[in-house]
């Protein structure tokens, strides 16, 4: 793989460089418009494409068509997705991008030859430029189309409409050798900007993620947003990761990765087969900036149109994933970086997605939806009676939800700061990418799966705990007369609150847990109510309204330290791991 500044290219054939606005290193927002088209593909020796030819013509005709409507700076489409006769059709009917606009496409496969005779269909209204190979007819290219508008070097720098075709380097590896076989490869990758006007772009197409170096790596992430386009039945293998690990790996925040994927349960044709891959899109947005906004609003309101928080913790990175359906997402986003920007409005606080839209087959259109479904109502009945209060809250806002669920499990070990999103232990995510949020749940791994379950379970079994008024300790007489989960910032270790106003911190931690570990629940969730206390009269009764329960081995559900403040001895200050604290 071969990095070449994308105006090497355009300087051969009469064009200077493009400035995009997406570059642009200023405090001005960019929007991006994304497709993760339906997954139902036909593969042969002669290439890739959708298998039904009609439904993707009007899919990608309307995509552009909002693309331009919208005025999107930057749209893209993922590997082998967009049909060349739909793009040319609607270019050479003066549907072009705007100057400043960047369309990144991954087409259809093509062969070489039928490319060279495509550069003749063009040649009245833009100019086709691609690496030249030797011609081969036997294979199919697999390549991506940036399109975009770039001054001339003559005609005192007249746009002129460029279709820049990058091709994949490295092929796919399947038991089939499928790409091995048939696929020609290409040998260069364009990078676009990397001065002090325009910070760096640059793409990958699926695999050639495979031969991504350290070097590579090196010379493309500081200022960059990279683009990965994929078609891909397991994107988030290792030796698709690690080259997200190269990048993010290094010292500073001016990296972006947008990894854009198909939509979830790819359906592919072969040889008049048809196999499932039950996958996950895993399409995805990753930043690392240092103001990022985590504030509940911002990302309850990404989370309601289709786009989830999680933490990637290894790297320190924010991964943004978005719904696993068909879709398109418009979205805005802040600068990768910015430069001589007054730090009053330069923080880069990530993308807000504001419209995502479903095919209506009736208006052959992309609808806008109010609400997507994250999967949550599907698995909410594992939790039983409380699934009615937990449906309730995760309408309103799903970090509660995922923060009350939390807190009734007692799942924030010795970390004071436990409730903060990338602190959340739901919202954490490792190397494997596994998402477990809970109230994002279409990640069908196993380990996603029965993590959702168990901590739903646990929860329905502490309302049941919560609604029998003869399992409660004094202090929480008051639930007699009912009780919701309830949350807030200011209060950020209880997680109930009865009619009459009074928080609570109920934890369950079944009957798997060991004693010592229900004792060590049960000090630190009194450590922290303890320090978050105002005034000592205070302290004492947060910790009075804090009820443990746990299964001994008889099964029973027994209450933890019931009396420990109800037959308070020591002053209501001192410290819950102060040695001298009563027996």
């Amino acid at each position: 793989m071969l990095i070449v500044p994308a105006t090497t290219l355009l300087n051969a054939q009469g064009f200077g460089a493009p400035v995009f606005n997406a570059l642009i290193p200023n405090e001005a927002n960019y929007s991006v418009h994304l497709m993760q088209p339906r997954g139902q593909i036909e593969a042969s020796t002669t290439g890739v494409r959708s298998k039904d030819r009609a439904l993707c013509q009007n899919q990608f005709s309307a995509f552009l068509r909002d693309v331009v409507s919208n005025q999107s700076d930057l749209a893209i489409s993922p590997e082998y997705s967009m049909p060349w006769d739909t793009l040319i059709a609607y270019l050479k009917a003066g549907n072009v991008p705007a100057n400043g606009k960047l369309w990144v496409l991954g087409c259809e496969s093509i062969k070489y030859s039928e490319l060279e005779s495509l550069k003749q269909v063009v040649a009245g209204f833009a100019t086709l430029i691609y690496e030249p190979l030797q011609p081969n007819n036997a294979r199919f290219l697999d390549p991506l189309a940036y399109i975009f508008q770039a001054p001339r070097t003559a005609n005192n720098g007249q746009q002129g409409l460029v279709i820049l075709v990058q091709f994949k380097t490295f092929p796919m590896g399947d038991a089939d050798h499928y790409e091995i076989n048939n696929l020609q490869r290409g040998t260069q990758i364009y990078q676009f900007g990397g001065n002090n006007e325009q910070n760096k772009l640059v793409s990958l197409i699926c695999s050639d993620a495979f031969q991504f170096t350290d070097a590579n790596a090196a010379a493309v992430y500081d200022r960059a947003l990279i683009i990965h386009i994929q078609l891909n039945p397991a994107p988030r293998h290792p030796d698709f990761s690690l080259y997200r690990t190269k990048l993010l790996n290094f010292q500073g925040n001016e990296t972006e990765l947008i990894c854009l994927n198909w939509a979830g349960c790819v359906e592919e044709w072969s040889n008049q087969q048809s196999k499932a891959w039950n996958n996950v899109s895993a399409s995805a947005w990753y930043l690392k900036p240092d103001r990022f906004d985590e504030e509940d609003a911002t990302l309850g309101a990404n989370h309601r149109l289709g786009m989830y928080y999680t933490w990637l913790k290894p790297l320190r990175t924010h991964a943004l994933f978005f719904n696993y359906q068909p879709a398109t997402f418009l979205l805005q986003a802040s600068k990768v970086a910015h430069i001589a920007v007054p730090g009053p409005i330069s923080p880069r606080r990530g993308p807000q997605l504001t419209t995502t839209s479903i095919w209506n087959s009736v208006s052959n259109a992309w609808a806008g939806q109010n609400v997507t479904d994250d999967g949550f109502s599907a698995i909410v009945h594992h939790s039983n009676q409380a699934q009615h209060e937990l449906t309730r809250l995760s309408t309103l806002n799903p970090f509660i939800t995922e923060r009350i669920l939390a807190l009734c499990a007692g799942a924030f070990e010795n970390n004071e700061s436990w409730h903060r999103v990338r602190e959340l232990d739901s919202c954490i995510i490792d190397t494997t990418e596994i998402i477990r949020r809970i109230t994002f749940c279409q990640d069908t791994d196993p380990q996603a799966a029965q993590f959702r379950v168990r901590r739903l379970m646990r929860c329905g079994h502490l309302w049941t705990i919560l609604i029998n008024t003869a399992q409660l300790p004094p202090a929480l007489n008051d639930f007699h007369a009912g009780f919701t989960f309830n949350w807030t910032s200011a209060n950020p270790h209880q997680n109930t609150v009865s009619t009459n106003g009074q928080r609570s911190t109920v934890i369950y931690l079944g009957e798997e847990t060991p004693i010592e570990q229900v004792e060590a629940v049960f000090t630190f969730a009194a450590s922290f109510l303890q320090r978050s206390a105002s005034n000592p009269d205070e302290s004492l009764a947060a910790r009075q309204r804090l009820a443990v329960w746990h299964r001994d081995v008889n099964g029973q559900t027994v209450l933890f330290g019931s009396q420990k403040y109800n037959n308070y001895s020591k002053p209501a200050a001192a410290s819950e791991f102060d040695i001298g604290r009563e027996s």
